[in-house]
């Protein structure tokens, strides 16, 4: 059974001296946003900092509740990597932060976590950014061919040029044509 508690175990500036006092120098940037304790690791060590978070029998971030990923253009290692962990038996929550740049990867959170798998799918997909290890990297939502990224910044918004209109891959007839690519017939 899961042990879980209503009381949280550290309030967000002792839950901040236990993450630094385990992790140390792995920590490259901290903070403590309205409660929320966020801590920035490098890239190369995020999979450690995990299992460590994980294992450690007084944090207890045993549930990896959600990843995610953000986009900085102008940065130079532009992809965020964001972990959202919980404990369940302090009632403690946090966020790991990792940032990479276009076409590096991120290490796997599947061994840790198998929740981890359609999440790093998903942003694989979405953004790009392939994970080291995973057990099935491939796109989730979007053809495999698809060569764009959805949630990038630079995606227009009125999506790509497509060399086809919907009416000419329609299998069931069910698309009425358009005359948007002047091919209508």
């Amino acid at each position: 059974m899961i042990e879980t508690s209503y009381q949280q175990k550290y309030t967000p500036d002792e839950l901040l001296g236990k993450v630094s006092g385990l992790l140390g120098s792995s920590i490259t940037q901290s903070e403590i946003y309205r409660d929320d304790v966020a801590v920035e690791v490098p890239s190369e060590r995020i999979f450690s900092v995990m299992n460590s978070l994980k294992s450690d029998p007084e944090l207890d971030m045993a549930m990896l509740v959600d990843i995610t990923s953000v986009h900085w253009p102008d940065d130079e290692l532009e992809f965020e990597v964001v972990y959202h962990l919980r404990s369940m038996s302090g009632n403690l929550f946090m966020a790991v932060k990792t940032r990479v740049a276009d076409g590096q990867s991120v290490a796997s959170m599947t061994p840790l976590w198998k929740s981890a798998d359609w999440q790093e799918r998903e942003i694989y997909d979405m953004m790009g950014i392939p994970f080291e290890n995973h057990p099935d990297l491939r796109r989730i939502l979007l053809p495999e061919d698809y060569q764009w990224h959805p949630l990038r910044k630079g995606f227009p918004l009125e999506g790509p040029d497509f060399p086809i209109d919907a009416h000419q891959t329609d299998a069931h007839n069910k698309v009425e044509p358009d005359d948007f690519w002047g091919d209508a017939s």
